[in-house]
C-alpha cells in the first residue's frame, strides 16, 4: 500500500517500525505477526530509518514502545481474568495491534480511531478479528456500538498527551457514566517529559506552549499508578543491557513517565 508523505497515514510509520524493531532487538520480552505483515505491506521508503536501527537511541525507542504494549497487556490480562468475554476497545489505535495479542480467546476487539486511520487498518489487516469503528474519540458516538454487557477494558496509548487537561479529564468523566464497571489504562507524562520529549512533535504540529496539555506530576489517590518503562517488565531478568535499563529509570524518574 503506497503511503504519500505529509499524510494521517505517513505519521503512524514511526511507531510502527519502532515496534518492529523492538519485536527483532528484544524478542524475549515481545512478539506478534501482525506488525511484519503491515511493515511488508508498506510501500514506503524506510532507508533512513533503517541507516539509524543500530544506534542507542534507536534501540531505546524501540525498547520503550514495546514495554507499553506490555504494560497494557499485563493490564488486560488481569482484566480478562476476571471478565472473560469482556470488550477490548483500543482508543486512537492507529496501527497498534496489543489486542490481537489476545484473539484466541474470548474477547471482542475494539478499534476507534479516524476515518483515515480505520481504512489503513481495513487495508494493511483485512483478516483481523476486529470491529474497526470510524469516528472522534472525542464526541463518544463511537460507544454505542460497544458490547460492554461482559465487562469492558479501555486503553488510550500515546493520545491524551496531544489532548487539553480539561478535555481528558471531561473524557475519563463521562467514561466513567457509559461504562461504570470498565476499566481504562493510559499512559502520561509530567510536566519536564512533555517541555522535553514531545518538543519536537509538538513543534511539527504548531504548538509552542504545553500548559494546556495534559501532563501529570502528580495523581489523584483513587488511580493505580505504575512506572512505564520500569514498572511491569523485570528488565534485568529479562536480559536487557545495563546500558538501557538506565535509561529506562532516567527517563521514567526524571520524565514521570507512567502507566
Amino acid at each position: 500500500m503506497k503511503i504519500t508523505h505529509n499524510t494521517i497515514a505517513e505519521t503512524l510509520i514511526i511507531p510502527l517500525y519502532g515496534r518492529s524493531l523492538g519485536i527483532a532487538f528484544f524478542p524475549q520480552l515481545y512478539q506478534d505477526p501482525y506488525t511484519k505483515v503491515m511493515i511488508k505491506s508498506l510501500d514506503y521508503d524506510l532507508t533512513a530509518l533503517e541507516k539509524k536501527k543500530h544506534t542507542f537511541f534507536y534501540r531505546f525507542g524501540a525498547l520503550e514502545g514495546i514495554l507499553r504494549s506490555c504494560d497494557v497487556l499485563e493490564e488486560m490480562d488481569a482484566y480478562i481474568k476476571a471478565h472473560p468475554r469482556a470488550a477490548i476497545v483500543n482508543l486512537g489505535c492507529g496501527l497498534d495491534v496489543t489486542p490481537l495479542i489476545k484473539e484466541d480467546q474470548e474477547i471482542t476487539i475494539y478499534n476507534v480511531d479516524v476515518p483515515e486511520v480505520i481504512a489503513l487498518c481495513h487495508a494493511l489487516l483485512a483478516d483481523a478479528h476486529e470491529h474497526n469503528i470510524a469516528g472522534d474519540l472525542k464526541d463518544l458516538s463511537w460507544a454505542k456500538a460497544i458490547d460492554a454487557s461482559h465487562g469492558v477494558f479501555l486503553f488510550a496509548a500515546g493520545v491524551f498527551v496531544y489532548w487539553h487537561e480539561e478535555e481528558v479529564y471531561n473524557f475519563i468523566a463521562a467514561l466513567k457514566t457509559l461504562f461504570p464497571a470498565g476499566v481504562l489504562v493510559f499512559d502520561t507524562l509530567g510536566k519536564l517529559g512533555m517541555k522535553v520529549l514531545m518538543k519536537k512533535t509538538l513543534h511539527n504540529m504548531g504548538i509552542e506552549d504545553v500548559e494546556g496539555l495534559f501532563y501529570l506530576d502528580h495523581f489523584p489517590k483513587s488511580w493505580s499508578v505504575k512506572y512505564y518503562l520500569t514498572g511491569y517488565v523485570p528488565l534485568k531478568e529479562k536480559g536487557i543491557p545495563l546500558s538501557l535499563r538506565m535509561m529506562a529509570y532516567l527517563f521514567d524518574h526524571l520524565f514521570k513517565m507512567h502507566i
